[in-house]
C-alpha cells in the first residue's frame, strides 16, 4: 500500500479548486451563492447560507439543477430534514473531484 504524502493532498485540493473555480464561473448569475467547503481529499461540499428554511432549500435545489445532482431528502427527530446529494466533475489535472450539497434545516425555521 502506498503512503498518502503531503503533496498527494495538495494535489487533490488542487483539483477540488478547480473544479470549484470551472462550477462557479459557468453558473448563471442567477444563482444563489452558497458556502464551499474544500477538502484535502478531492471533495467539494456546498451548503446554503443563513437565511429562511424556505430561501435556503431554494438556493440547494438551484445548484442541484444546474449540477445535474438528484437530492435526497432524509426526515430526522424533532422535524429536521437532511438533504443530501452528489456527483463528480474531474479537474484539469485528471482527478474526479465529488461535488456535494448539504442542508440540514428544521421546516419550522424562520
Amino acid at each position: 500500500m502506498t503512503a498518502i504524502t503531503s503533496t498527494d493532498l495538495r494535489r487533490w485540493q488542487y483539483a477540488a479548486i478547480n473544479v470549484l473555480g470551472t462550477i462557479t464561473d459557468e453558473a448563471s448569475p442567477d444563482l444563489s451563492p452558497i458556502n464551499w467547503r474544500v477538502a484535502t481529499t478531492a471533495q467539494l461540499q456546498g451548503e446554503a447560507p443563513s437565511g429562511t428554511h424556505a430561501e435556503r432549500l431554494a438556493a440547494i435545489t438551484e445548484w442541484a439543477e444546474y449540477l445535474g445532482i438528484d437530492l435526497a431528502a432524509r426526515p430526522g427527530g424533532d422535524g429536521e430534514v437532511t438533504y443530501h446529494g452528489r456527483t463528480e466533475r474531474t479537474a484539469k489535472n485528471g482527478k474526479n473531484v465529488t461535488v456535494s450539497l448539504y442542508l440540514r434545516s428544521w421546516p419550522d425555521e424562520s
